[in-house]
Parts: structure tokens; sequence; C-alpha cells
């Protein structure tokens, strides 16, 4: 996708002001470790927020207040992180099963 003209955003706001401060807003949590709202092909995060709000998938609403947001991110990232850490937990598990598995067979033999 290009990206769009200013009249293709009209489309969702007329305030310029109000579109610049939803696209700038929604870049700075996607920088910050949100997780895009829809599948793009774009990296840029200005890119992908303009997009988002474009596809409806972001909208003008009540803003958050710093400690709301700070709160947000945070338990985010500590269920990526627990996601990550429960998925290395099985894959060691895994492993030492296979260890295991691997050396009973080698003691039996000898």
């Amino acid at each position: 996708m290009n990206i769009p003209s200013f009249n293709e955003l009209r489309k969702i706001s007329s305030s310029r002001y109000g579109l610049v401060m939803l696209v700038s807003k929604r870049s700075r949590k996607i920088v910050d470790g949100n997780e895009p709202l829809i599948k793009t092909e774009h990296e840029k995060p200005v890119s992908i927020a303009i997009e988002e709000i474009i596809d409806g998938a972001v909208k003008f609403g009540k803003p958050m207040s710093d400690k709301e947001y700070s709160q947000k991110i945070a338990a985010q990232r500590e269920a990526k992180l627990n996601s990550l850490k429960n998925n290395d937990e099985s894959d060691v598990e895994a492993s030492i099963e296979i260890e295991t598995t691997g050396e009973d067979l080698i003691g039996s033999q000898g």
C-alpha cells in the first residue's frame, strides 16, 4: 500500500491536527512495543499507523493518561516475556526428554 494522500485521510477526519496527533501517538505505541493491529507489509511505525487508521483498526477515542499507558505497555511486555519464557521452558523439557531417552538406549546396549 502506498502512503495515502491527505484526501484519503480526510474521509476519517477533516482535522489535520487530529490526524497528525492520532498517527503520532499510534506510531509511538508501536515503537514502544505494541504489535500492529493489522497484517501489513510496512515496517515503519508511521506507515503502519496510517494503514491502521485507514483500515479502521485505530479510531479517535478517549486519550489515556501517561500512567495508564505506561501500565498497559508494562503489562504487554510482561505477557510477552512470560510467553517467551514458557516457550523456552517447553524447549528445555523436550530436550531433556530426548537426552534421557537417548541415554537409556545407550545404557541398555552396553
